[in-house]
Formats: structure tokens, C-alpha cells, sequence
């Protein structure tokens, strides 16, 4: 048995479905316009009996009755499509049935005319087919059986009615052979099942593809609470073998200051409460310069600016960003959102290695490099200089100065590297 559908599948199998419904009720008013303007042209040059012209006429009249009928559904479907409301199944199987009904009242429209084994083998019988295959597009193989039954049912009643009190014609003799009447039936069964068999392979498809796609979405929208939406893609869409890339990407780190006194003193619920607002606007503010949040780190986090996409502004990026946290948090200080918080930035920019670190069980987008390693240098040494957004010189550098006022603190010897490193105060 097949794993129940969740709602959400079902509804998107449901649009997509009505959709279709949509383009089956086109398919059948054109054909049905084709064919009556094919029979008025024919009226109007052909120069055929008054008995032909009555047949012409009467013709004409079924197809337009069709496509007046054809035009009332269509626009039923039109208006379910635009309110995302499907249709009923006995709205499906009452519309077949009409549908596949129009070749049995041609038949009896033309038979007191032309006689009941002329109209049989004439054009109108043909069209039981195109109507089958037509109900494939409902994605229902239980209608396309229906139809085919249908179709069956009411070709073998006219063939059983033309039969009855006719003669054979010398040459004609197929056209009152039961076997061969018989034969037809049964190929319009067939038909019937086989076009179900086909719209249930297209069903399938289908419905595997809206789960795909809604698989995808639901990991974009989970995983993407833990880094970013753009990593989240990212990562999807790479192969497993990724073994990463070399980018230049301005790296930037974050502390909240005095973060254990405010944690020693509060509840550790109040604590995750505080943490969540302070990230969650946080976060806002770093995707909204088109960096990424990679990793949390207790009281602080690390964003990344460049990687997965860079536009070449990865540092003037990063810089704006920082500020406008800075102002974040001093929203959030005036309005008593949080208790009074300080915070100390850092940023570097460099080359550095980004990509999937891990097995084909788990993997963990990263950044690896020095670049890393001496923004996170950066950002303790705001507690040195009791400043709050540090950056190195090769961030400076990138920045239009006039832009950003800054202090030159000079050449700084930061923990566990080799080389000062020249640091700039921004605030």
C-alpha cells in the first residue's frame, strides 16, 4: 500500500490536477470548434444533395450544442483554478459521461438519414477514442476505465440496434458481422483501461515530483533556521563528492558581553527567551546584507559574507551589517525589549576554503582557513580596547574611507598569531 499523502501534498497534487482538468476542457472545446467550423465550411462549397445538407445541419447542430456545453465547463474550471477549489468526482465521471456520450447522439441524430450501419461506419465512432485518450488528463485511471466502459457500453447498444431487421450488402458484409461490431466494443474497453494505465504512470510521476519538491522545501525552510536559506540550497543541490572551494569571504564574529553575569542571574528558560530575540533580529540583519549566519557559538556566532554567493562586496557588506546590528541592539537596549547588552565584533577578510566537512550521513557547511581563525582574534580584542566593531586593515582597505570615520589603533599583537596585525576601531 502507498504512504498516505500529507495535506500539503495533496493539496499541490490537487492544484496541479485541476490544472490539468483545465487544459483537457481546452483540448475538447477546440477540437469540438475545429470540427463545426469544418462542417459549416463544408455546407457552405459543397454543392451536395438537400438530403446531405440536412445531415450537414444536423451534424453542425450536436457540435455546437458541444461546444456551448464545453464553454459552460470550461468556465466552471476557470473559476475553480483562480479559488484553488477542485472539482468533485461526480462532477468528473458526470462530465465524462456526456462527453463520451456526443459520438452515440451523432450516430442517432444521422442514423434515420444515412441508416444505422452507415453512421456506424462512418466518422462519429472514431471519436470515442479521441475522447478516451482525452480523460487521461484527469490523472484518474478509474475514470479512463469508466470512459472506456462507457464508450463500450453505448457502441454496443447502437451496433446490437443498427443489426437488428438489416440486410447484408454483396461486398458490405462486414457492416452486419456481429465479430466485427464485437471487436470494436472490445477495443474501446481496451482503450479505456490502457489510457487509465497511462494516467496512472503520469499520476505517479507526478505526485512523486510534489513530494520531491515539497521534501525540498521543508529541509530549505528547517535547515534553513539553523544557517540560511542560501546555504540550505546550496547544499542541496551539490553533489555529495563536494569537496569545496577557494573564496574570498569576509568573516565576522560576535560576542555579547558580560553574557555569564546575565546567565548566572536568570532561569536558563529566560535565558534561551533572551538568546532568541537577540539572534533572531540579529540574523534578520546579517541575511539581509546577503551573509550567512554559520555557526552559533554559545553567547556569539559567526557570519560569513561572500559565501555561497559573492558579489564582490563581501567587506562592504559585512561592515554594514555589523552596524546596523549595533543599532539593533540599541533599539532593543531603549525599548526594554532586553536586558541592557553590550556586543563585540571582529572582521577579516581573506581566502578561505568553504564547503561540505562531514560524512553522506552528516554533512555541515564550514569555512576553513586563517581568515577565520584571526577574525575570531579580532573580536576578543574588542574587550582590550573596550570597543565594539574591530576590523583588520584588509577590511579597511575594501571600504570607502570618507564612509567609514575610523581610529587607527596600529599594529596589534593578537593571541596565537605570528605577525601585529594592523586594527581599525569603526565603534
Amino acid at each position: 500500500m502507498a504512504p498516505a499523502l500529507s495535506p500539503s501534498v495533496q493539496r499541490a497534487v490537487a492544484r496541479v490536477q485541476l490544472r490539468s482538468e483545465v487544459w483537457r476542457a481546452w483540448l475538447v472545446l477546440g477540437a469540438a470548434l475545429v470540427l463545426l467550423l469544418g462542417v459549416l465550411t463544408l455546407g457552405l462549397y459543397d454543392h451536395a444533395t438537400p438530403q446531405a445538407r440536412v445531415r450537414q445541419m444536423r451534424g453542425a447542430s450536436v457540435l455546437a450544442i458541444l461546444v456551448a456545453y464545453d464553454s459552460v465547463i470550461l468556465a466552471v474550471l476557470l473559476r475553480r483554478r483562480n479559488t484553488g477549489r477542485p472539482t468533485s468526482s461526480w462532477f468528473r465521471y458526470a462530465n465524462t459521461v456526456v462527453e463520451v456520450s456526443l459520438p452515440t447522439v451523432v450516430v442517432l441524430v444521422l442514423a434515420p438519414t444515412v441508416g444505422w450501419l452507415q453512421a456506424l461506419a462512418g466518422a462519429a465512432p472514431f471519436a470515442y477514442f479521441v475522447l478516451i485518450l482525452f480523460t487521461t488528463l484527469y490523472l484518474d485511471s478509474r475514470l479512463c476505465g469508466f470512459a472506456g466502459v462507457i464508450a463500450a457500453v453505448q457502441y454496443g447498444w447502437l451496433a446490437n440496434v443498427a443489426l437488428k431487421n438489416q440486410t447484408a450488402v454483396p461486398g458490405w458484409e462486414i457492416l452486419v458481422s456481429p465479430g466485427a461490431h464485437g471487436m470494436k466494443t472490445v477495443i474501446l474497453l481496451l482503450t479505456g483501461f490502457a489510457a487509465g494505465f497511462v494516467a496512472a504512470q503520469i499520476r505517479s510521476q507526478m505526485v512523486t515530483a510534489v513530494q520531491s519538491a515539497s521534501e525540498r522545501d521543508r529541509a530549505v525552510g528547517m535547515f534553513g533556521q539553523h544557517v540560511s536559506p542560501q546555504v540550505a540550497d546550496l547544499l542541496l543541490r551539490q553533489p555529495l563528492e563536494f569537496s569545496g572551494e577557494e573564496r574570498d569571504v569576509c568573516v565576522l564574529f560576535l560576542d555579547i558581553r558580560d553574557f555569564s553575569k546575565l546567565a548566572a542571574a536568570s532561569a536558563p528558560s529566560e535565558v534561551m527567551r533572551y538568546l532568541n530575540t537577540v539572534f533572531g533580529e540579529l540574523i534578520r540583519v546579517v541575511n539581509r546584507h546577503q551573509g550567512i549566519v554559520n555557526k552559533f557559538l554559545g553567547d556569539g556566532f559567526m557570519a560569513v559574507f561572500g559565501a555561497p554567493v559573492n558579489d564582490g562586496s563581501s567587506c562592504e557588506h559585512g561592515v554594514a551589517a555589523a552596524k546596523e546590528i549595533l543599532a539593533a541592539v540599541e533599539t532593543l537596549n531603549r525599548t526594554g525589549v532586553i536586558p541592557a547588552t553590550r556586543v563585540g565584533m571582529g572582521l577579516h577578510v581573506g581566502e578561505a576554503v568553504t564547503g561540505n566537512v562531514g560524512s553522506e550521513e552528516r554533512k555541515e557547511y564550514t569555512i576553513i582557513g586563517d581568515v577565520v581563525n584571526l577574525a575570531a582574534r579580532i573580536e576578543q580584542a574588542t574587550k582590550q580596547y573596550q570597543a565594539q566593531l574591530l576590523v583588520s586593515e584588509a577590511v579597511y582597505r575594501r571600504l570607502d574611507a570618507p564612509l567609514h570615520p575610523a581610529t587607527d589603533l596600529g599594529e596589534i599583537e593578537l593571541k596565537g598569531q605570528l605577525k601585529p596585525t594592523r586594527l581599525y576601531q569603526l565603534a
